[in-house]
């Protein structure tokens, strides 16, 4: 049973669905037999584990029916009902909290049944909650659209006014709805082109004959009920578009400022997720400009959007690039409590390696270095920016340590993985090469005793952008320095 479909599925439910899952099961309306019903309280007796020992079919089969002959085909038969009537059940509870199929739903029977009185009462309840809503998120305007719609069908027969209305609204709605999504697509394709393979080539063709620069004019200027929102799907791509436009980026902040309450949580997440990555950009190519900024984003995440709950799993990047910032911004005790609180919440595949970098990267700022080499050495991510991460964490860890031949032997495997990653964008295998070359000068000035040769690297180095670790690797410059002093 341990391999059955049905398995994840009960293991899924909590406890109360564990219960409503009976209910469900027992109720004649759904059409479940006895015998089904019999197999699924003896089955999830063994919630969550589910251990083969106690759930194989043969084992399941005779405390249901004794000493009867083994019928495999009965056991198949019930296990193929129970996987049938869960993802019923399933879907009854995702209906239960979508409330905007539920309204379309409900306003479609009514009209086919053509309750009319009722249909007008309920339509007219669901248009006031939906004009008076305080935020707008696609959600609210598929609803409008699937509503107005409805209220089209309904009063076509009639061709009154209320039915141009509807219309004109429902069609609003949706091509409010198709932008917000268009330019989420654009903006995606943007961030993800070096992984994405194939494209749809109608949405492509699409893209291509859209006049972006004059409707993206027209948008700013709009004065349509959903003009706060067009604005913010046009400031969102057009920062993710070109991460250079600060001038899109301070509108956006100010349109934020000046519309509390406006946009849903759902928006919000996804608009701090794409100004993250302007900031990112902004930080990594003009000295850390929007550091703070950056920084005050990923505890907003963390703080509101990225609760610990049973259904959080943290991005991979998203890790990465936490710890990162509070690496830079000398935050070390939040690593340590990003750690602890969010752990268990870490992508599984990975979760072992990330809590390793985080008291890798924790214990080289307090200067453990040795525990810090440990954890670093216990690491195994197959993605090449994180062992391009581990690398350069080791490299520094020996170095600090005195294994200066450690060190070389880690530079070597830094400088064939530049050679050999396809993955790594070009902007960080450019900070990374000369990271190794500085760090290659240094390691030979440490060992060599060169001491005309510092003034001049650390001349160089800090005229250097394109770099990382710089602030580090002055710092053995000057301790170099000060040995020969």
């Amino acid at each position: 049973m341990t391999n059955s479909k049905l398995i994840p599925i009960l293991k899924s439910f909590s406890k109360a669905e564990i219960k409503e899952f009976d209910k469900f099961l027992s109720s004649p309306f759904f059409g479940c037999k006895k015998f089904v019903l019999n197999f699924y309280r003896l089955l999830i007796k063994n919630y969550p584990d589910f251990t083969e020992s106690k759930t194989s079919k043969k084992i399941l089969f005779k405390k249901l029916y004794g000493d009867a002959r083994y019928n495999d085909g009965l056991m198949r038969r019930i296990i193929s009902d129970l996987i049938r009537f869960s993802e019923e059940f399933l879907k009854l509870l995702n209906f239960r909290r979508n409330s905007t199929y539920q309204s379309q739903c409900l306003l479609n029977e009514l009209r086919e049944r053509n309750i009319e009185d009722h249909f007008r009462i309920r339509s007219e309840s669901l248009l006031k909650k939906i004009n008076s809503a305080e935020h707008v998120d696609p959600d609210l305007l598929l609803q409008s659209y699937m509503i107005n719609t409805e209220i089209k069908e309904f009063r076509t027969f009639l061709r009154d006014s209320k039915m141009h209305d509807s219309y004109s609204f429902s069609v609003e709605s949706f091509t409010v709805f198709f932008l917000r999504i268009i330019y989420s697509y654009i903006n995606h394709r943007n961030t993800f082109s070096r992984e994405i393979k194939n494209s749809s080539g109608l949405t492509d063709e699409f893209i291509r004959n859209l006049n972006l620069k004059s409707f993206t004019e027209y948008l700013e200027n709009n004065d349509s009920r959903y003009s706060v929102y067009l604005k913010m799907v046009l400031y969102s791509f057009n920062i993710v578009s070109n991460k250079n436009d600060r001038k899109s980026y301070h509108k956006l902040n100010q349109l934020l400022k000046d519309n509390p309450g406006y946009f849903s949580e759902w928006e919000l997440k996804n608009l701090y997720v794409n100004i993250i990555k302007f900031l990112s950009y902004q930080n990594d190519n003009y000295n850390n400009i929007f550091i703070d900024e950056e920084y005050s984003m990923y505890e907003i995440l963390l703080r509101e959007y990225y609760l610990p709950g049973p259904s959080l799993t943290l991005q991979l990047s998203f890790c990465r690039n936490y710890i990162n910032i509070c690496r830079q911004k000398g935050k070390f005790h939040r690593i340590k409590d990003f750690r602890k609180k969010y752990s268990p919440y870490f992508p599984a595949e990975y979760k072992d390696d990330l809590i390793s970098l985080c008291e890798s990267v924790y214990h080289f700022e307090k200067k453990n270095f040795t525990t810090s080499v440990n954890h670093a050495s216990k690491v195994n991510f197959n993605r090449d920016i994180f062992k391009f991460d581990i690398k350069i964490l080791k490299i520094k860890n020996f170095y600090e340590l005195g294994y200066f031949e450690s060190a070389y032997t880690e530079l070597d495997t830094l400088k064939h993985l530049f050679s050999s990653s396809v993955n790594i964008k070009p902007g960080a295998l450019l900070k990374g090469r000369n990271f190794a070359k500085f760090f290659s000068s240094i390691l030979n000035i440490k060992m060599g005793n060169k001491k005309t040769e510092i003034n001049h690297l650390k001349k160089l180095l800090m005229k250097e952008k394109n770099i990382l670790e710089k602030n580090w690797l002055i710092q053995k410059i000057n301790d170099i320095g000060l040995i020969y002093l």
